[in-house]
């Protein structure tokens, strides 16, 4: 099941989680008085709405990737992935994170933004993808003003990366380790991980993996493909950032002044800053510092797949289902944040609709209206054409897979993938569409043998989790 794939890998921005590295090892060079003059040569620009929170209280920062080729070495054998007639100049940004960090807490919350999402650009009289914002002069400050009209928070610092600043980065940490269940690849990030175990990435193979979004991994003797797309990129460049914090603050030396030289011209050269004071990285590093994996916890946004009038494919957004996510980021109590909603049913899981019917925008009416349902919906996509309407689902989902086909018209056929971290709909030509009550439960058929027991599964990282990530090395095996 493979769903359209709308730009080709070559538009792709690098990762704003490379901001995360930089900034803590900036900073823990910064706390011992080393190279303040790199720090405060990092470039600034200036955005009138930034307004820092208060000395202690929690704070919201936009981490941008920009996919500036500036300083790529054209003799590396490698960089033809990021150099070639067709590069195009300038900057964009492909990837948008805001971090939420809470001192008091000791927490970290990131919520990706999706390229496409449909929103009204500010400062302009229309609508676009959010990262169209970004786009041009004046583009830090049309993108942070974009998504705090949007989003209704507040943005307190900004902070922009760009490609050899990540790699840079990730090789003056020594490369960043990480366990794969089994060999990886993507043939459009040229990320090429031969085989499973313990790897240590360097900067060029930590890029190509968080920004690989045609993942394949080996299992069971065949290469299979991840269908999420930027939503399975989305979770891997979040797992990343946990993997980064935890190289940062277990490896460093600094007192090395070469490690200290290496990290501090990396991020001078390639890091750029707005309402970011030398004291506001002191705190965000002594945070990281401090916070285990689990404390770092990841958000996607519930979004739906449509056309413009124009016919371009963008998101929108499923503006009452995301409430609860925004509201942790505007600092709002969950237990006084809004009003309820209609649906009573709680759903901790997403669902993806492919199109294996053919029948035009088929995919994107089943997400509206299994959205509609009370449902959190991925991107949808196209699969191979099938005859019978399938219902997929990954470890400890068999449930949620039996919820989803209450509201299908056809009874489906409902089968375990332990490749999954959602479910997943592929409507097929017996597809009617969705009900406007659900079946009974028992008129759902679920083979008893579909799921294998519980050693065999995949491991799979906690929920919220779209598309395949590498799980955590096995017990009493170290991978750091």
């Amino acid at each position: 099941m493979r769903p359209t794939l709308r730009r080709s890998w070559v538009e792709r921005g690098v990762l704003s989680l490379g901001v995360i590295g930089t900034t803590i090892a900036l900073v823990a060079a910064g706390v011992l008085n080393l190279g303040r003059v790199k720090l405060e040569a990092i470039t600034e620009v200036p955005i009138a709405s930034i307004e820092e929170a208060k000395n202690g209280e929690p704070a919201n920062w936009l981490l941008v990737g920009s996919d500036s080729r500036e300083g790529i070495d054209e003799n590396d054998p490698r960089s033809g992935i990021f150099l070639g007639d067709e590069t195009p100049g300038g900057k964009r940004t492909d990837t948008m994170m805001i971090a939420r960090v809470d001192p008091e807490l000791g927490t970290i919350d990131l919520l990706s933004i999706p390229r496409d999402l449909y929103v009204p650009i500010a400062g302009t009289d229309r609508m676009g993808r959010v990262n169209t914002a970004f786009n041009g002069e004046g583009g830090e400050e049309r993108l942070v003003n974009t998504i705090e009209a949007y989003f209704d928070l507040e943005i307190n610092h900004y902070a922009e990366i760009n490609f050899v600043g990540f790699q840079d980065i990730v090789d003056a940490l020594g490369g960043v380790p990480i366990w794969f269940d089994y060999p990886m690849r993507d043939p459009g990030s040229a990320l090429d991980v031969a085989s499973a175990g313990c790897q240590v990435l360097d900067g060029f193979d930590a890029l190509a993996f968080a920004r690989g979004r045609k993942l394949e991994y080996f299992v069971d003797g065949e290469w299979r493909f991840d269908p999420t797309g930027d939503l399975g990129r989305t979770s891997r460049q979040q797992y990343f950032v946990r993997r980064v914090a935890a190289t940062a603050t277990r490896k460093l030396d600094f007192t090395s002044l070469g490690t200290v030289n290496r990290l501090l011209d990396a991020g001078s050269q390639n890091l750029t800053i707005s309402g970011v004071e030398i004291g506001d990285l002191v705190s965000l590093a002594r945070i990281f510092s401090a916070v285990e994996a689990d404390q770092i916890i990841g958000h996607s946004l519930p979004v739906f797949d449509f056309r413009t009038e124009a016919g371009a494919a963008v998101l929108g957004l499923e503006t009452e289902q995301a409430q609860a996510i925004l509201d942790i980021f505007r600092g709002v109590d969950p237990a006084v944040s809004a009003e309820p909603t209609t649906t009573t049913t709680i759903r901790n899981y997403t669902v993806m609709v492919l199109n294996g019917s053919r029948v035009s925008g088929q995919a994107g009416d089943t997400t509206k209206s299994l959205a509609a349902a009370g449902f959190s919906m991925s991107v949808a996509g196209n699969a191979d054409p099938t005859e019978k309407t399938t219902v997929a689902y990954g470890p400890g989902l068999e449930e949620a897979a039996i919820d989803v086909a209450r509201w299908l018209g056809v009874n489906p056929v409902v089968r375990f993938d332990a490749s999954l971290s959602e479910v997943v709909v592929t409507t097929g030509a017996d597809f009617v569409g969705v009900l406007d009550t659900p079946r009974s439960k028992a008129s759902v058929y679920v083979p008893t043998t579909t799921t294998p027991p519980t050693t065999t599964a995949p491991p799979v990282a906690p929920q919220p989790t779209v598309g395949f990530v590498p799980g955590p090395s096995p017990e009493g095996t170290l991978c750091e």
